[in-house]
């Protein structure tokens, strides 16, 4: 029996008492939050990997978008710097230089508007291109300075790199990069200091974006792991590991709607210990806990019942089954029952329930009156027994 559905897994964390241990284990753990994220079999489940990545892309798409815009007008500014002879040009006219600084600023706010990323990713290229293109890569045959050009271009690899959250616009961008490199270096050599110093920079300025990127993923990691865990607090007991009150009524209503929208049998149990505070009084509060500890291990146990369960408060419990037959759904409670009072045996703690199973067009909310009238019953009764609703 799960407790509401899949669990997170718990994310274990160390205190280190000295700055020599922090060192020591802040660079492992930034490596594995790293590959958590990227590799397919990692700490993260597929599911989690994919809510985190579309996370990080809806919050850097408009910084991508803004860095690409900050790129044409880089390249708006080194047109007009051109057109006043302040700076050499590299062999385009000016109405060339401005319409792609233009076109460049267009594509970049369009990718902004854009939601799917297949769309967004080749008009980003065309943008990364051309501002490669019309700052650092003259036409054959022309001759002009380009180590500066050059050196202004791979500044927005740098950003772009550290920005991407997917591994195919990283590839991608990577590259573009080095072809557009390669074809500087082919058709006017090397800038200045040769070939092993220019490979040198264009090397290093992707390694410094993807590095920066693994820092910014790492962090993402780290703060996903977070919010789940904060996510988890919210809505679980922490005595006994169920969901608990918010819990339940957050994942309950939502699984009670969908097994009635497909036709699915479904079943309800409020469960309560008997006398819980004459126990509690006779021995003690830690005895008292040790009762809730118990049942809620029990419920979490997937030999007895599968279903969702939570503690609502107290010594109130309450389980929702799908797809049990009535009759197994009452055999396992009372199989429940029999475990809970063997376990109980030396506080002589047993459990009452109210079972109701759903009649067509009922709501989650009417079968749990109807479960609660059951136990009620149950309790009127005698204690130490099941009753299902009429």
């Amino acid at each position: 029996m799960h407790a509401g559905g899949s669990r997170s897994r718990r994310v274990r964390a160390m205190n280190p008492k000295s700055s020599d241990h922090r060192v020591a284990w802040e660079a492992p753990a930034f490596a594995n939050d790293i590959l958590a994220f990227w590799r397919p079999r990692g700490t993260l489940s597929r599911a989690e990997r994919e809510e985190l990545l579309r996370a990080q892309v809806a919050a850097t798409r408009p910084v991508i978008s803004g860095v690409l815009c900050g790129g044409a007008v880089l390249l708006a500014l080194v047109g007009a710097l051109e057109a006043l002879g302040w700076v050499p040009g590299i062999g385009y006219p000016g109405w060339a230089v401005l319409l792609a600084a233009l076109a460049t600023g267009a594509g970049a706010l369009l990718m902004g508007r854009l939601r799917d990323w297949r769309a967004r990713l080749p008009l980003m290229l065309a943008c990364i291109a051309v501002l490669g293109v019309f700052l650092s890569l003259p036409p054959p045959g022309a001759s002009a300075p380009l180590t500066l050009r050059a050196g202004l271009f791979h500044l927005l690899p740098i950003a772009l790199l550290a920005l991407m959250a997917r591994r195919t616009a990283l590839a991608c961008t990577v590259a573009l990069v080095l072809a557009l490199a390669l074809l500087r270096a082919h058709w006017h050599g090397a800038p200045g200091g040769g070939p092993a110093l220019y490979w040198l920079y264009v090397l290093t300025t992707l390694a410094f974006g993807l590095l920066l990127g693994g820092y910014r993923v790492a962090f993402a990691v780290q703060m996903y792991r977070a919010r789940l865990r904060l996510r988890e607090q919210a809505i679980t007991d922490a005595l006994t590991g169920l969901l608990n009150r918010a819990g339940w009524n957050r994942e309950a209503p939502a699984r009670h709607a969908e097994a009635v929208r497909d036709g699915r049998g479904l079943s309800v149990a409020f469960l309560d210990v008997d006398r819980f505070k004459s126990i509690n009084d006779r021995h003690g509060h830690e005895a008292g806990d040790r009762v809730l500890q118990t049942l809620g291990t029990l419920l979490r146990g997937r030999e007895i019942l599968p279903g969702t369960c939570a503690r609502l408060g107290g010594e109130e419990f309450v389980l929702l089954a799908i797809d049990t037959p009535p009759v197994e759904f009452e055999a396992g409670i009372e199989r429940l029952r029999a475990r809970f009072r063997d376990a109980m045996l030396p506080l002589q703690a047993t459990l009452s329930a109210g079972i109701a199973h759903h009649r067509p067009g009922e709501t989650l909310a009417a079968q749990l009156r109807r479960a609660d009238a059951a136990l009620y019953r149950a309790k009127a009764a005698g204690r130490d027994r099941a009753l299902v609703s009429d």
